[in-house]
């Protein structure tokens, strides 16, 4: 090896998976420099995705089994491998707010949005990030302000960014409920962003922000911005809309969702991404009285971003014996949900086929897209 240039053992080492080349630093002060550095870290990630390797992660968010992560083969949906958090949350009631390149964004129930979690569990760093919260108008007790979470990656000037939209509220939660309540439009909602290459937060300025967040959560990123479901005021009712928050430009833009009253009403939406698309799969809530009654379920598929006119409705799929909650797409172009039986199915959009995925289930599950990485080990 000595006598190899370092340009050829570089081009050795991005080969190699990640558990090695977190042992092979200690093999000399250069390996070392070389595997931090934040280009080779980005140049592996690339060569680990271009080769198709990818993971469904899983944590219950009620668990009372330590602090594992559980990393599952996306094609056969075996367990691969089980990984314990390297730190330790005031509660174990560990939510999944995203994740991107190997890079999770955590929190828990006791002090969701306030204090956040970055953590690569493949490499073990993390770092912890306490934000209170402070000076939003017109909210007497922090503790009772709807929060909204959305994280995601801007390739430009790599860095991850945590978005955290809060607004007050009068009305307290006995607990998080994070199947994505309606949350009242507020006036006084205050934006905030956090870099993780300078480690630190800002506030944004906007100057009306006219949305009611739906969803808590959001890791969807399609055209560098974050989307969540929300309802914006349009004269005296809501309407549900796809809300946007560009990584680069950091603005919000709204996105009309297609007509699809027209086949039917009393749709629940699910918004992700499918072949590269913004996405919306539409679904009815089971119906308890009839159980075991066959589910007719949409995909529609917004073809160019952006644009409203583009939503076409692509796929029509039977589910039996019904959703009671999608948990993600997966990078196969399928989707995870939990059916009546609650028992937790895998879709197939393509092929209109479905197949029981046999995972210990305890509690709240919190799905995730993973492949491990490098990402963190620079910091």
């Amino acid at each position: 090896m000595p006598t190899l240039p370092f340009e050829i053992i570089t081009i050795i080492l991005l080969m190699l998976p990640t558990e090695t080349l977190v042992k092979f630093q200690c093999v000399c002060r250069a390996w070392r420099d070389l595997i931090r550095d934040s280009m080779f870290i980005k140049e592996h990630l690339q060569i680990r995705a271009s080769k198709g390797k990818g993971y469904l992660l899983y944590v219950p968010m009620a668990h009372d089994t330590g602090r594992a992560f559980k990393l599952l083969c996306e094609r056969t949906f075996e367990q691969v491998l089980e990984i314990d958090i390297p730190f330790q949350p005031v509660e174990m009631s560990l939510i999944i707010i995203g994740s991107c390149n190997g890079l999770l964004c955590l929190s828990d129930t006791e002090r969701f949005g306030t204090t956040i979690y970055l953590c690569n569990p493949y490499i073990r760093r993390y770092r912890v990030i306490d934000h209170p919260i402070t000076g939003v108008v017109g909210s007497s007790n922090p503790r009772n302000d709807s929060i909204t979470l959305g994280f995601g990656y801007y390739d430009k000037t790599n860095d991850y960014k945590i978005i955290r939209v809060v607004a007050p509220s009068d009305e307290h939660d006995d607990y998080l409920d994070l199947s994505s309540e309606h949350h009242e439009i507020a006036q006084n909602t205050k934006v905030e962003v956090y870099s993780s290459i300078i480690n630190s937060w800002k506030n944004v300025e906007v100057e009306s922000f006219q949305w009611s967040m739906f969803d808590v959560k959001s890791e969807l990123v399609v055209c560098d911005s974050i989307h969540w479901k929300a309802f914006c005021r349009d004269t005296n009712k809501d309407v549900l809309v796809i809300l946007a928050f560009h990584l680069g430009n950091e603005t919000f833009q709204q996105i009309k969702l297609p007509n699809y009253d027209v086949d039917e009403e009393d749709w629940l939406e699910y918004v992700g991404l499918y072949k590269g698309n913004l996405s919306l799969f539409l679904f009815h809530q089971v119906d308890h009285q009839h159980p075991w009654q066959e589910q007719c379920c949409y995909l529609w598929v917004m073809k160019e971003y952006g644009v409203d006119s583009s939503w076409t409705k692509t796929l029509t799929i039977t589910v039996d014996p019904g959703i009671v909650r999608p948990l993600v797409f997966t990078r196969d172009d399928e989707m995870i949900f939990a059916d009546a039986d609650q028992d937790l199915v895998v879709c197939h959009f393509d092929s209109s086929t479905a197949k029981i995925v046999r995972v210990e289930e305890k509690g709240y599950l919190n799905f995730a897209t993973y492949v491990d990485s490098l990402v963190l080990l620079e910091g």
